[in-house]
């Protein structure tokens, strides 16, 4: 029993609302759960499987969801359906087996052969057809050494071996070797580059560009230190920067910031509850509030690249940028209820009602409340009385 783990009864309960129907899809597709109970997923509230088809389940006969999750980092100009009545699907393993990796039979996926989390189709704005395979990772590291396997690793030397080394691969082989590749998470990242190779250079569902996307929380520095060997270490002082050194191509592997499915319309208002960050960092999702004479004077919302600011008279000084906002002094970190903490990762004109709000809270007398967004520059100064008591609330 682990604090991050269901009562196995409750395992269902792993999906939010909009990932239910994943089960029927999982059965269709016949795609098993990673530690699954009674056909369904498993228990474990940090499976980077359960938080993938929570955060892309409703993209599945969403496409203008799949544009407002990676239109920051793909030129998306109209999603293709990749399967019949699917824009996205899941646990895509391409539809030819590359790498003999089923020895014949056929094979399953998601289990015991080069699996991506997700995958989607689209047409650019210039006309190529691509395709994206997604990868999700959650809380995963792979910080021990692997121990050898002399009859595994010549297994897999023979399936990966020519893709690998040959003149046209994606990896820059010189830099190091097919044997220390076989440690994790690189020998991951090794099979789902080979395998988006293959399927650009055979047109696999009509595409003529194939990229990998890379969905990984920056906050898991335990995965960008799984370098395991000497050998690792030499290209780079992290998982990325060992990457992008064997990387021949580096716009076909992208990475993708999660913080961008903390949004109820890419996502849904269960997920932001459940997954929006709260209270990490240096400069934190969550809101500050610096107080005079013991009453809150102002307050911040401090997201991915801005903020939203609100402070009691117009005269107080405004922090201008993200850095005079940081060295501001006085700084508290305001405990927020769940219930807010998802309206404060919505619209920012939610965010900015919820700053009024809480200022608003500890006026003694009537005044003007203004308020600044950073980094569009935005002025607004209302008035706000009488004040709201938010005090029950924020216990």
């Amino acid at each position: 029993m682990y604090d991050h783990c269901l009562p196995e009864e409750y395992a269902a309960a792993n999906l939010l609302p909009e990932g239910q129907n994943a089960v029927d899809l999982f059965e269709t597709l016949g795609i098993p759960w990673h530690c699954g109970v009674d056909g369904g997923p498993g228990n474990n509230l940090l499976s980077s499987q359960v938080q993938c088809v929570n955060a892309l389940m409703p993209m599945v006969g969403g496409p203008d969801r799949i544009v407002r999750a990676f239109g920051n980092v793909l030129d998306i100009a109209e999603v293709l359906q990749i399967e019949p009545d699917r824009y996205l699907t899941f646990e895509y393993i391409g539809p030819t087996d590359y790498f003999n990796e089923g020895r014949g039979a056929p094979r399953v996926r998601g289990a015991k052969c080069t699996s991506l989390d997700a995958a989607f189709l689209y047409r650019t704005s210039t006309g190529t057809t691509e395709l994206a395979l997604i990868e999700w990772k959650y809380t995963e590291s792979y910080l021990s050494i692997r121990k050898p396997n002399p009859s595994y690793d010549k297994s897999r030397e023979a399936r990966y071996g020519a893709d690998f080394h040959s003149p046209d691969a994606p990896l820059r082989s010189a830099l190091m070797s097919l044997g220390h590749m076989l440690d994790e998470p690189f020998y991951q990242l090794m099979r789902q580059q080979l395998l988006a190779h293959r399927l650009e250079r055979e047109h696999a569902e009509g595409a003529d560009v194939v990229r990998v996307l890379h969905v990984r929380p920056r906050e898991n520095q335990a995965y960008q230190q799984s370098l395991s060997r000497p050998e690792h270490r030499r290209l780079g002082d992290s998982v990325d920067a060992v990457w992008a050194r064997l990387l021949k191509r580096p716009d076909r592997f992208i990475h993708v910031d999660p913080a961008v499915f903390c949004d109820e319309t890419v996502t849904s208002e269960e997920y932001v509850d459940r997954y929006s960050p709260n209270g990490t960092g240096r400069l934190p999702w969550g809101v500050s509030v610096w107080r005079e004479n013991d009453r809150i004077a102002a307050a911040a919302y401090a997201y991915a690249d801005g903020f939203e600011w609100c402070h009691c008279g117009p005269t107080q000084d405004v922090p201008v940028d993200m850095g005079t906002l940081s060295r501001r002094h006085g700084r508290e970190n305001l405990a927020v209820a769940d219930d807010e903490k998802t309206m404060l990762v919505g619209p920012l004109a939610y965010a900015r009602a919820f700053l009024r709000a809480i200022v608003s809270a500890d006026l003694s007398e009537p005044t003007e409340l203004t308020c600044y967004s950073w980094p569009d520059g935005a002025t607004d100064v209302v008035a706000m009385w009488p004040p709201v008591d938010l005090h029950g609330r924020l216990r």
